[in-house]
């Protein structure tokens, strides 16, 4: 019987231990905290597609010129492309840019940081049309390093870097 109870403990505690792993937890960033309530409404007038690559929930590293890597362990706390139409959202309001009948459409090349400390982004605005029709077109690109290591200064760093190319593209979008 003592051989039977020893038998039925080792087993819980096999199973017991391995429910404790040493996993490490997820931890999530968001870029649009400080942002108005408001913005985080849908707006119909401004459509905003992600490269399928950043699309995946997690933290993009380009690991080589050719291949990126998605983080397990760092992830975003909202999904990326609603983050980032928010900060377009911000950005127009900051600018006063209206659409006046017209639609934003915002493609998102590159949203990623670098093994090597350089943050990478890329992005495309179209003004169109009622028709469907583009009338005016900018390219944007932002290249940096991160001030420290670390995903927080990369986070920042991504916000920093799509802010400045949304302002300037709306900038060039107005002149136009």
């Amino acid at each position: 019987m003592r051989l039977r109870l020893l038998t039925v403990l080792a087993v819980c505690f096999t199973l017991l231990s391995g429910c404790s792993s040493d996993t490490p937890s997820q931890i999530r960033y968001s870029m649009i905290q400080d942002l108005e309530p408001g913005l985080m409404v849908e707006s119909k007038n401004v459509k905003l597609t992600l490269n399928p690559a950043l699309d995946g929930g997690g933290i993009v590293l380009q690991v080589s010129e050719h291949s990126l890597r998605e983080a397990r362990f760092h992830r975003w706390a909202e999904p990326l492309e609603s983050q980032l139409k928010a900060l377009v959202n911000n950005v127009l309001a900051h600018e006063k840019f209206k659409l006046k009948g017209q639609n934003l459409e915002v493609y998102v090349s590159r949203f990623q940081g670098s093994e090597d400390g350089k943050v990478y982004v890329s992005a495309s605005f179209s003004l169109v049309n009622a028709n469907g029709r583009t009338v005016k077109l900018s390219n944007r690109h932002f290249v940096s390093v991160q001030p420290s290591s670390g995903y927080e200064s990369l986070v920042a760093t991504l916000r920093l870097g799509f802010d400045r190319i949304c302002s300037e593209a709306l900038t060039e979008l107005k002149r136009r």
